[in-house]
């Protein structure tokens, strides 16, 4: 069993596969003989014991053979099967080599995200400046609702000074410059 990340990688690990089955088998003899024929000799003997027709056949018997015309079994059960990669080291290294594809697709996504995003910023404010907005009612208003012109361009944004005025009291870039007069001792 392979784990595959793309660009080649594909790594095997150890694996255990279960298989159940079931089996019908059916078997026969071709040519089927359900018996043969036995010959009976003769074995008639003369006073002194001796054959009078070694080899004679009186005749032949038919015999059963036992065989069966057809045999029909059913077999079930289950198979395992543990499949263990040997060399560790290839293993490590093919992990590591998925480990950093996936880091690598991982930043290929958030790239595209951003770009995306971007985009969608630069034509939704484009289409602000020109003052162009979907309705709310169409479908696409979805699309640029998130989106805020702060500063349209060659503006000023409205902002207000406070100027305190105490004469005596340097500006603060000549604080430290003035010298007062020394007593001698």
């Amino acid at each position: 069993m392979f784990q595959e990340v793309g660009d080649g990688i594909r790594c095997s690990g150890t694996t255990l596969t279960i298989n159940p089955f079931i089996s019908k088998v059916n078997t026969w003899k071709d040519p089927f003989e359900p018996t043969y024929l036995e010959n009976v000799y003769d074995d008639s003997t003369d006073d002194a014991g001796n054959l009078l027709n070694p080899g004679g056949v009186l005749y032949t018997k038919p015999v059963r053979t036992g065989q069966a015309k057809n045999n029909l079994s059913f077999n079930y059960g289950i198979t395992a099967t543990v499949a263990v990669p040997l060399d560790r080291r290839m293993t490590n290294n093919c992990v590591a080599a998925m480990n950093t594809r996936i880091k690598y697709l991982e930043q290929a996504y958030k790239a595209k995200k951003l770009d995306y995003s971007l985009g969608r910023l630069k034509v939704c404010a484009e289409q602000l400046k020109l003052g162009v907005v979907y309705a709310k009612d169409s479908p696409s208003y979805v699309v640029c609702e998130d989106v805020r012109l702060v500063n349209p361009p060659n503006t000023l944004p409205d902002h207000k000074h406070s100027i305190s005025e105490n004469p005596s009291a340097p500006f603060s870039f000549q604080k430290g410059t003035l010298q007062e007069a020394s007593s001698p001792e």
